[in-house]
């Protein structure tokens, strides 16, 4: 009797680690890849003290980033219990309690908080203005149309400027721009898709009686639009032939993405373009054009700006 009760408390502990660990969203991880762009355009991927700094500015950041999400949880879960997907997360389906999740939440803050405050205080405040900005779009934001997604694109320019800052170099206007562009790209096509896959989706998402899915296109149409030539500009105007050369792969890219959200689930979660062959082939040598421009000596004139 008694060694069943102490494996129901194992069983009981692990399940709960289990769910604290899942609610801090470990596949959305990949967002933080944001903050690499400033080392790579920089010139600065062969320099140990950048990295350093660079990796732990990422910790910092995925710690916050992974508290945010447990808050968002919380604010969250009556609307989570009515989608068929979101019903499973842990604080939602009750495997976490309220309490224990919030105050999980408050430690990772405060350890998020601590790295930031050793390495910058620049990167400091940023980390700060993301929490806030975070705890706004939980409580009010999220259900302004246009808004929501604004703020979204705004929390990644925040974790570009954060890659920057932490190797100590000057943020580039137009990798703000397209960073931005970017993120408002994939936050449409996410409401595109929860629109379009739930047949009630202002249940899961008030804003989404808002929007309509011909707007959506037509926001996406025009929002990669100037994604594209902001991208375009850039290139030109450093004026540089194999740089140049990224830019059919980066109108490809976006015109891929359109179709696929169009046509298939990717929409949902971004991180579903890697099971997209021809996206992954296309983001390979895009890759390679920029570092071919950068860090070889063919790319030599080329100017950080």
């Amino acid at each position: 009797m008694f060694e069943d009760s102490v494996d129901s408390n194992k069983r009981r502990v692990i399940d709960t680690v289990s769910g604290l660990i899942r609610s801090m969203r470990p596949p959305q991880w990949y967002k933080q890849g944001v903050m690499l762009i400033g080392i790579v355009f920089a010139k600065q991927l062969s320099d140990p003290v950048a990295w350093r700094g660079l990796v732990l500015g990422i910790i910092s950041m995925t710690i916050l980033a992974s508290a945010t999400y447990i808050f968002n949880d919380i604010f969250d879960r009556k609307g989570d219990r009515a989608h068929p997907q979101k019903c499973h997360r842990p604080i939602a389906s009750g495997q976490v309690s309220i309490a224990l999740a919030a105050s999980f939440a408050l430690v990772l803050v405060s350890i998020s908080l601590l790295i930031a405050s050793l390495l910058d205080t620049v990167f400091l405040a940023i980390i700060i203005v993301y929490l806030v900005q975070n705890w706004l779009y939980s409580f009010a934001l999220k259900e302004i149309a246009f808004v929501d997604v604004l703020v979204v694109a705004f929390g990644f320019v925040l974790r570009a400027v954060a890659g920057v800052v932490v190797i100590d170099q000057v943020v580039s206007p137009w990798l703000l721009v397209c960073t931005f562009l970017l993120a408002l790209v994939l936050a449409f096509g996410k409401r595109r898709h929860e629109i379009h896959a739930m047949d009630e989706p202002s249940e899961t998402r008030k804003v989404l009686s808002v929007y309509t899915k011909d707007e959506l296109d037509q926001l996406l149409v025009m929002v990669t639009s100037s994604l594209l030539l902001s991208y375009s500009v850039y290139v030109v105007l450093h004026a540089d032939p194999v740089l140049m050369l990224s830019l059919p792969m980066a109108f490809f890219g976006g015109f891929r993405y359109h179709h696929l959200v169009r046509t298939t689930a990717i929409g949902s979660q971004p991180k579903y373009l890697v099971t997209d062959r021809q996206s992954v082939l296309n983001l390979v040598l895009w890759t390679s054009s920029v570092l071919l421009a950068l860090y070889t000596p063919i790319g030599e004139h080329y100017v950080f700006m």
